[in-house]
């Protein structure tokens, strides 16, 4: 692509529309800044020429006044003139007067001339200036332009002329810190923004540069000091600042300032959906609170813990991780029944799979397979649709697992009757066959599954922005979000439709 020439004038608006706020923002103040030192220097330049104007009426005034007394007095004086010996003069009072008008003329006229002087030095000084201040402004343009393409290098450059030119343009040290963070190079963004911060101490816009050029480079603690000197400079703050503020507190783990931050956060929205989907992540941090006191491993913590988990299932009794944590948090506390207790509520009220199998897992650990059979049987009364069928699926697994191979396979023939086709309950009928020595069958069903063999293996997904997990967390890292991550059964156990063909058999 043809690199744009200083000629071309429409490149200079679109830049305005196609890069980003942080980019163009610092650079629109500045220009307003420029708009306002113009009107003012116009407005002076206004009053000076009439006050000029005004002298010259009022000279021109004096002459006459001095020349009509001088007619009116035509008498002989005498005055001496300092010196050693002083001088004596005899004269008309006419001369005397007219010439102590003419030097307060003189002086006035001389006063006026340099005032004008003056006035048209700082012209020429302003419209160099404006003319320099254009040059630099285009340069900056065309590299804001090569940043929009991606032609970060080429935008590096084009800052670094102006910089030469003009080592105060606070505009380019920023915009030139931008570009180098995004060539990588982040001991230059750092060093650029350092010095723009040299140029404007206070400037919201190079904290919040040093903030992002601190986080990449993991250091939060000092990325977080940036964002706490911008809202020194603007104490009410923003819903970005808080966010970013939030994010990176939540990165050191420090999860009161940041539910602090994300309180600050929420008081600033208005609309009715983003104050929801706010405080959802708002009881997520708390959860990560209540996790991390777990860790601590002190009757104190736990209790705190377990408090906390309590208090966010009354605010949301379908938040699945609370109910997971408060459960090992209760086990842990050697409250086995209080951890099973919480488990089995929480499947009551969410018809969560993940909490079946914390469930069914604990029972099978403890030597009570009876008990986990009992709690499938028991959840498949509440469970229904796809996850329901999941559970059978589950239980249908465990009875495999506990050498009850009769009930597995009636279980999973169940199953085939009931979807489309699932590589997984063909796969694991085929194993059923195969440890029953029906080869052929076996050898049957797992021909029918050779091409849907990554199916193999369960997924996630996040019920909020589709993102597709590899296990169970609590926690989306695309979205943010907590407790929506959930098995995916869409394509595996997908329900027979009405008159709807089989898959065929091999």
């Amino acid at each position: 692509m043809k690199a744009p020439t200083r000629s071309a004038g429409p490149a200079s608006r679109r830049f305005h529309w196609l890069a980003s706020r942080r980019f163009l923002g610092p650079h629109c103040a500045l220009s307003a800044r420029s708009d306002k030192k113009q009107t003012a220097a116009d407005g002076k330049e206004a009053h000076m020429s009439l006050r000029n104007l005004v002298t010259l009426l009022a000279v021109f005034g004096t002459v006459l006044l001095g020349l009509w007394t001088a007619t009116l007095n035509t008498d002989q004086v005498t005055f001496r003139v300092p010196g050693f010996p002083p001088d004596e003069v005899q004269t008309s009072l006419w001369v005397v007067t007219f010439l102590a008008i003419l030097l307060g003329v003189l002086g006035t006229l001389l006063y006026t001339v340099l005032l004008s002087s003056k006035a048209a030095f700082m012209r020429w000084r302003r419209k160099r200036v404006d003319l320099k201040t254009a040059e630099d402004t285009e340069l900056i343009q065309l590299g804001l332009a090569a940043a929009v393409r991606g032609d970060h290098q080429t935008a590096l450059q084009q800052f670094e002329i102006v910089l030469q030119k003009d080592p105060e343009r606070l505009s380019a040290w920023i915009y030139g810190g931008n570009a180098a963070r995004a060539l990588g190079n982040m001991e230059k963004a750092i060093e650029m923004h350092m010095r723009a911060r040299g140029v404007a101490p206070n400037g919201s816009d190079v904290h919040d540069e040093l903030a992002r050029d601190f986080a990449v480079l993991g250091k939060y603690a000092r990325a977080v000091g940036h964002l706490e000197q911008r809202l020194s400079v603007n104490p009410k703050g923003d819903l970005e600042l808080f966010a970013r503020m939030r994010d990176l507190l939540a990165a050191q783990c420090l999860w009161d300032d940041a539910c602090d931050a994300q309180g600050k956060h929420i008081k600033l929205l208005h609309d009715a959906s983003e104050r929801r989907d706010a405080e959802a992540l708002a009881r997520g941090l708390r959860l990560e609170k209540g996790r991390a006191l777990m860790e601590q491993s002190t009757m104190e913590a736990r209790q705190e813990a377990l408090s906390i988990f309590a208090s966010l299932l009354k605010a949301d009794p379908q938040f699945v991780p609370a109910y997971l944590l408060q459960g090992r948090a209760r086990f842990d506390d050697g409250d086995v029944d209080g951890a099973v207790n919480a488990w089995t509520k929480g499947i009551a009220a969410t018809r969560s799979l993940e909490l079946l199998n914390e469930l069914v897992t604990h029972y099978f650990e403890a030597g009570d397979p009876e008990q986990a059979i009992r709690a499938f049987h028991q959840s498949m009364e509440l469970i229904t649709g796809e996850d329901g069928r999941a559970a059978r699926l589950g239980l249908a697994l465990l009875y495999s697992r506990l050498e009850m191979i009769e009930e597995a396979k009636a279980e999973l023939e169940h199953l085939e009757s009931e979807v489309e086709f699932s590589p997984t309950v063909t796969y694991h009928l085929a194993k059923l066959s195969e440890r029953q020595g029906e080869n052929e069958t076996a050898a049957k069903r797992f021909r029918q599954i050779i091409q849907a063999a990554s199916l193999l293996e369960p997924i996630y997904c996040c019920e909020h922005c589709n993102a597709n997990h590899p296990c169970y967390v609590m926690h989306c890292e695309e979205c943010g979000r907590w407790g929506t991550v959930v098995l995916d059964t869409s394509e595996e156990l997908q329900e027979v439709e009405a008159q709807a063909v089989r898959a065929p058999r091999i």
